[in-house]
């Protein structure tokens, strides 16, 4: 148990190299998201017409490259706008299709990948989607001063906005998955990937399988009481807001308030004992809110992964 918590805190020391150099409270009390029907907030408002998809090179019998689309939620910040991918696409038709959402502040896919990818591709032969989070890798603004900065912040208003655009996007490409390829549709997120994977749950009922690992489920709950919110934090009390507050304003992205859309059969949650990143906790709450489905909770703390890839 020490050492686990010893490799969290030196990780979340070195998360906070980079910060914010700035304040980047604002809210906007004529639309801060309260009493919201959360069906038509994440609601898709149009069909995904198609993606842009980009092949560069081939290898072991897949087609390897970038996708991108338009966002149905456009943030105003250019490069938030387009999203964006990296596709694995097996060369033999009706395969899965695995879309994997990374975390929070992640630079790349490296860390996903390294779970999952090489067990998918060589013993599986499903095909891969990594999807892109809002203000992180190329969404990412020029003002912004690293990967993720804007989308989790003390913008109350932005951060549900990122959080809203992420569900929409996700739901549009999912929806798209069932109208143009074969194969079944299986959600995979790490962290922050993971809290958006279970939101995403909770309204889409294109999904056929989740497996949603280390996951948050209150974004207020995370920036107050872990290590990786304390200066978003430091910036919300700096201007007043306590954490009553902040429950009030972010309720409505929490996936706790409905239960998902999906057979409870295919859902895999997993979560570590000792994470300094999200706490049992918030992980249990969900995972009692959900009616208890299969659950893994390992010995370790959130930056102990490798043994993941026994999964696949």
């Amino acid at each position: 148990m020490l050492l686990s918590k010893l490799i969290d805190y030196y990780a979340l020391y070195d998360l906070h190299k980079d910060r914010s150099k700035e304040n980047q409270y604002h809210i906007d009390f004529d639309h801060a998201p309260t009493n919201i029907d959360r069906d038509v907030f994440f609601e898709v408002p149009s069909s995904l017409a198609g993606i842009d998809l980009n092949i560069t090179s081939k290898e072991n019998g897949y087609s390897i490259g970038d996708f991108g689309f338009e966002s149905l939620r456009p943030s105003g910040d250019h490069p938030n706008d387009y999203v964006r991918g990296e596709s694995f696409l097996n060369e033999v038709g009706n395969k899965p299709n695995v879309i994997f959402v990374h975390g929070w502040r992640m630079k790349g896919f490296d860390r996903v990948k390294k779970i999952f990818h090489d067990s998918i591709m060589n013993n599986l032969g499903w095909n891969m989607y990594y999807y892109t989070l809002p203000y992180h890798l190329e969404r990412q603004p020029e003002a912004s001063l690293y990967s993720g900065e804007f989308m989790v912040s003390a913008n109350i208003n932005r951060t549900v906005e990122s959080t809203r655009q992420a569900i929409v996007d996700l739901r549009a490409l999912i929806q798209w998955m069932k109208n143009n390829k074969q194969g079944p549709v299986i959600i995979i997120g790490v962290s922050l990937g993971g809290f958006i994977s279970n939101l995403v749950a909770t309204l889409e009922s294109e999904i056929d399988a989740l497996v949603s690992i280390f996951y948050s489920n209150r974004l207020s709950y995370s920036i107050w009481n872990t290590i990786p919110g304390k200066y978003i934090r430091r910036d919300l009390e700096s201007h007043g807001v306590n954490y009553n507050d902040l429950v009030k304003y972010w309720e409505l992205v929490e996936p706790n308030q409905a239960l998902p859309k999906i057979n409870k059969e295919n859902i895999l949650l997993i979560s570590a004992k000792h994470d300094q990143y999200v706490h049992i906790q918030d992980a249990d709450l969900l995972w009692e809110s959900w009616g208890k489905p299969t659950r893994y909770v390992y010995n370790c703390g959130f930056t102990v992964v490798n043994e993941f890839n026994s999964f696949f």
